[in-house]
């Protein structure tokens, strides 16, 4: 059966009109592969409009919604969401980040678009970088973090290349998010109480970035 949209879309985009607007493309500084959402509102973008406007765009169980957009992972994450059965978010449901993952062979190849990024991001929106490093079990990201405004943040991350206890490797991963609140909401700093063993958050300085 086809998704029922007709109604639900209009009331999506009058509320849209309605409240603040953001355009994400504007939010991620023109980075690839945001210029491909152009005129979708992060501050407002809700599982319908996506469903409506990214045909690419599945179900993804335990996060929300995700598409392949070139050589680009983008997953549009929602709260409270299970679908194990394959079911699609409720269309209401705000979409609360946007991430954009690639995989590269190399850790230096990855290494060599993140900084790449930085650059762009700093450049185009004049923006004060904030560097964390995060760490759970069996990874590290390196984070620079960008106050978009509104509570909105855009962030770039890279991780290095992780070998598995199974003998499998996961590729080094470089990744840009539009997202709403900082990583340091979301998760506790280093050496804070931590009982549901999460990952954990160091502020690091941000070589070559300082204004």
């Amino acid at each position: 059966m086809a998704p029922r949209l007709g109604l639900a879309l209009p009331l999506l985009l009058i509320a849209a009109a309605c409240g603040e607007r953001r355009d994400i493309a504007e939010v991620a500084a023109g980075v690839a592969p945001f210029t491909e959402l152009r005129g979708l509102n992060i501050a407002a973008l809700r599982v319908g409009e996506v469903r409506a406007f990214r045909r690419g765009a599945a179900p993804a169980p335990l996060e929300g919604m995700r598409e392949r957009i070139g050589e680009y992972d983008v997953l549009y994450g929602v709260t409270h969401h299970e679908g194990l059965d394959g079911s699609w978010p409720p269309e209401d449901h705000q979409v609360l980040h946007v991430e954009a993952a690639r995989e590269f062979p190399s850790d230096s190849a990855a290494i060599a678009e993140w900084e790449s990024t930085l650059r762009t991001i700093r450049n185009v929106t004049g923006a004060t970088p904030h560097c964390l490093r995060v760490v759970g079990p069996g990874f590290t990201l390196r984070v620079v973090e960008f106050d978009r405004g509104g509570g909105w943040r855009l962030s770039t991350t890279v991780a290095p290349a992780v070998r598995l206890t199974n003998r499998r490797t996961l590729s080094t991963r470089h990744s840009v998010a539009v997202r709403h609140g900082s990583l340091t909401e979301r998760f506790p700093a280093e050496g804070a109480e931590n009982p549901d063993d999460v990952p954990t958050w160091e502020r690091i300085d941000c070589p070559g970035l300082a204004p």
